[in-house]
């Protein structure tokens, strides 16, 4: 993708987004009963990535987001 926030969209809606591979290598470690990386740990971190609500997938109405129509016979 393009560089700044349009080219990461279509990384992000499809879950490979760097939100999402932290998120993932979080729950590696923690499954694995592994001690967490420090960035894990960092208030800071903590801080970026506490949403009351996220919205990293929810993709906006309309015809871009549509199924194709079927083709007419």
């Amino acid at each position: 993708g393009g560089r700044g926030h349009g080219g990461r969209v279509p990384q992000v809606l499809s879950g490979l987004g760097a939100e999402r591979h932290l998120q993932r290598l979080r729950h590696a470690a923690l499954a694995a009963g592994e001690p967490l990386p420090e960035i894990f740990l960092d208030p800071a971190y903590a801080q970026a990535t506490h949403f009351r609500l996220c919205t990293l997938q929810v993709t906006p109405p309309g015809p871009q987001h549509r199924p194709p129509d079927p083709p007419n016979p």
